[in-house]
């Protein structure tokens, strides 16, 4: 047997990317091929790849296999183009999921969104929520399997040992996001930490599509607080580093807590779309005090039910990919 394992967007990249090295681990072949983001998410997953470039349609030319394995993308027709050739092909197909939203977007030709959307055999979901927000946007029931998330089991094998108690907070990372209420949330943040002694150093990554944000970079350098620049060019290093992360709905939070680091969610004036805020994983902080609160929070309980659903969700999909034979 032998898998095609396809990839463009960096969410999807890591869930398949995850699912690969179960694969490979338990001596299965796959042939994994990442175009755009997803060839530096495989690399940070230490996942053997072979590069694509923008021109993915010759790919398809000589490209053989037994099963399918996708992520999924909005902008990009490199996976529906795979699922379209697998099923021309007669060839079973398997898309991952990586996060709950734009369910149906993921499956509709970007540049034609009036065609008939290109589904593979079975559609992966995360939890409950996943799989019925996918048939309220009007996926096919009987595609739909829930497994998890593969690179969330990932993180989760990789958890950093805590104590239950936290030492005094001093190393904390602000995870920028663009099209946020920043500004606003940093002035916040900035008068919370003014008066918060014990703070060693600030760290603040911006993301990728962001840039530097020169407007946040202002306030910061004119509050007079310890901070840098977080450059590095693998955000989990950093965490590792990190006492608590703090960040609007950056899925960097998600990346945080499961790798067993205390993330806050800070929702002054924000609209609430982080779906482990729900369920007690990411803590939503909702105004100053609450804020405070969670640095001065020596005891942090989570709920461990959704670790509990993602563990071992690479080696689930990957079984799912044996048994579609």
């Amino acid at each position: 047997m032998k898998i095609i394992a396809i990839a463009h967007d960096p969410g999807g990249a890591n869930a398949v990317a995850a699912t690969v090295a179960a694969l490979r681990a338990a001596g299965t072949e796959v042939e994994a091929y990442a175009k755009g983001p997803a060839i530096r998410q495989f690399q940070r997953l230490a996942v053997a790849c072979t590069p694509i470039s923008e021109e993915h349609q010759i790919l398809f030319v000589r490209l053989k296999g037994d099963i399918l394995l996708t992520g999924t993308s909005q902008n990009d027709e490199f996976e529906r183009d795979a699922i379209f050739w697998a099923r021309q092909e007669g060839i079973p197909s398997i898309a991952v999921i990586d996060y709950w939203s734009n369910y149906r977007q993921r499956f509709q030709p970007f540049n034609n969104p009036d065609a008939e959307a290109i589904f593979p055999n079975i559609i992966t979901a995360i939890d409950e929520v996943c799989a019925t927000g996918m048939l309220t946007d009007g996926l096919p029931k009987n595609r739909i399997c829930i497994v998890g998330q593969p690179y969330f089991a990932w993180l989760v094998a990789r958890k950093k040992s805590r104590k239950n108690t936290l030492e005094v907070v001093q190393n904390i990372l602000f995870a920028s996001q663009p099209n946020a209420n920043e500004i606003d949330i940093l002035h916040i943040l900035i008068k919370v930490l003014t008066d918060y002694k014990p703070l060693k150093k600030l760290l603040i990554r911006f993301h990728p599509r962001q840039g530097k944000c020169r407007d946040s970079l202002d306030l910061l350098r004119k509050s007079g607080l310890p901070f840098a620049i977080d450059e590095s060019t693998d955000i989990l290093d950093t965490l590792q580093q990190q006492d608590i992360v703090l960040g609007i709905t950056s899925i960097i939070l998600i990346e945080a807590v499961l790798m067993g680091i205390p993330a806050g969610s800070l929702l002054m004036g924000v609209n609430d779309t982080l779906m482990t805020n729900k369920w007690g994983v990411t803590v939503p902080l909702k105004s100053p005090e609450k804020v405070q609160e969670f640095l001065n929070s020596t005891h942090r309980e989570i709920d461990k039910t959704f670790f509990k659903q993602q563990h071992n969700a690479d080696l689930r999909v990957a079984q799912l990919c044996k048994a579609i034979i």
